[in-house]
């Protein structure tokens, strides 16, 4: 028997409901999506939605659209638990929309990443891994059980050599192991952090787009990077009280911007906050792939007391599935940040961390790798500028990044980034849209040269710039 199609988008909508895919309190998706996603005209939604609204099982909120209502929705469905409830109360919330969509579509098929913040997975040396895995010389010291602490003495060790050549001398006992730097930034924020601390933040910012020092609802301070160097001899105000407050920052090849502060600068930042009492979280994670021969120092070899914990890993450089990472600090800090890491996984992977000691351990394994890696890397972004030249002249300006993977491109025409984004997906390109680092960068996108296959470049870019040149 034909049904009108009105009927079944209110039929599916209510098996969605009696099957829990649909829960009281979730927003319903735009009549945009639902005429794409029923192929109907809009009228045809419109008309299911007012009966569905009638029923009682939707309600509107003003500016905000259609949810599941709690009152009547009950009447319809199979005593299903309302996890919903569950989701939304969660002190953690989801990721904004860019971010989830990306992390959905990261693994599709055929799509080509524009802004993967990773290696490609030819730039990775598994096939060292398996040496390191298979020599008679190592695997007899390979012990997969529980780790202590702080981590594996002997990785600790190994990072206590390899950060002294960056001018960082410390010990064992101020390093600890965490499952990449991600894990010491959650660390942070559950250590150290309460509801009244003040995070200060450079803006634009990777740390934006995650939200791990969201969840504790302290106060978070943008600082603009502009405006850092032109009030670099007074950022902070002297008068403020900034008890159990910090200043996270990337000195070196920041995300996504890749300026890297000059050592003098540095040496401001450290003098400021040591002045006011503040703490420095310094993220380092892409020192080690300055392109030019003399890398950045980072800010922990310049001090001469403990205000900075130092954050780095060997997820950008060697492997993000290996989940080695490391926090530098006072000792007594460090220790207690262990003590929490010990209750949220009891340490890093302890077959991760003897294959990251023998690793650094070994210069034909690391130091190898780092040169060849930024050759490569190098190659990669040079494609990438010679297309962004020819396709995005007249639309967008950049710099030329010195290392690292990402280029910050920001577009001098008008376009609605949410449009451009869905857009992309249909021609299989993936995009990471600015305001993800930064709500102001609306105009921007954070492109990466990293993981794109080299062949891939010049067609992405061009694609890419037809569609903002259609939309704008």
């Amino acid at each position: 028997m034909f049904k009108p199609k009105y009927k079944q988008i209110i039929d599916d909508i209510m098996t969605q409901i009696n099957k829990g895919t649909l829960e009281p309190g979730m927003k319903l998706p735009s009549q945009r999506q639902m005429v794409q996603h029923y192929n109907v005209n809009r009228s045809t939604v419109i008309q299911a939605l007012d009966i569905l609204q009638s029923y009682g099982v939707l309600e509107a909120k003003e500016r905000s659209g259609l949810f599941l209502s709690d009152n009547k929705l009950n009447t319809y469905i199979n005593n299903n638990i309302n996890w919903h409830k569950y989701i939304s109360s969660s002190t953690t919330k989801n990721n904004q929309y860019f971010i989830q969509k990306i992390n959905e579509l990261e693994f599709k098929p055929n799509i080509i990443r524009l802004g993967t913040g990773e290696l490609a997975p030819n730039l990775i040396p598994n096939d060292k891994f398996q040496d390191i895995l298979s020599s008679n010389q190592t695997t007899n010291l390979l012990n997969t059980n529980y780790e202590p602490p702080l981590g594996n003495l002997n990785l600790r060790t190994a990072i206590v050599n390899h950060v002294k050549k960056l001018g960082i001398i410390c010990t064992t006992d101020n390093v600890c192991i965490t499952s990449g730097a991600l894990q010491g930034l959650k660390l942070i924020a559950d250590g150290l952090l309460i509801p009244q601390s003040k995070i200060f933040v450079e803006t634009p910012s990777y740390i934006n787009s995650i939200h791990t020092w969201h969840n504790n609802r302290a106060d978070i301070k943008y600082l603009p990077i502009t405006e850092i160097k032109k009030n670099i001899n007074n950022i902070f105000k002297a008068q403020s009280e900034y008890h159990n407050s910090i200043f996270y920052c990337i000195p070196n090849l920041h995300n996504p911007t890749q300026h890297s502060y000059t050592l003098e600068q540095k040496q401001k930042l450290i003098a400021q906050c040591k002045q006011t009492g503040i703490p420095i979280v310094e993220d380092d994670v892409y020192g080690d792939l300055y392109f030019e021969d003399s890398r950045p120092i980072p800010l922990k070899s310049l001090e001469d007391n403990d205000n900075i914990l130092y954050l780095s890993s060997l997820s950008k450089t060697v492997s993000p599935g290996l989940r080695i990472g490391w926090i530098i600090g006072k000792a007594s800090v460090v220790s207690h940040l262990a003590d929490l890491k010990m209750q949220n996984d009891y340490g890093a992977s302890s077959l991760s961390q003897f294959v990251a000691t023998e690793w650094l351990n070994n210069p034909k394994y690391h130091d190898h790798h780092i040169q060849t890696l930024k050759q490569a890397l190098i190659a990669k972004r040079d494609a990438f500028l010679t297309s962004l030249t020819t396709y995005f002249n007249q639309i967008g300006t950049w710099q030329i990044p010195q290392g690292s993977f990402y280029i910050w491109c920001k577009l001098n025409v008008a376009i609605d980034m949410k449009s451009l984004f869905d857009e992309a997906i249909k021609h299989n390109l993936l995009i990471n849209p600015g305001e993800i680092y930064d709500t102001q960068s609306s105009n921007y996108i954070r492109f990466s040269y990293a993981y794109i296959n080299i062949e891939d470049i010049d067609h992405a870019l061009y694609t890419l710039s037809k569609l903002i040149k259609s939309q704008s």
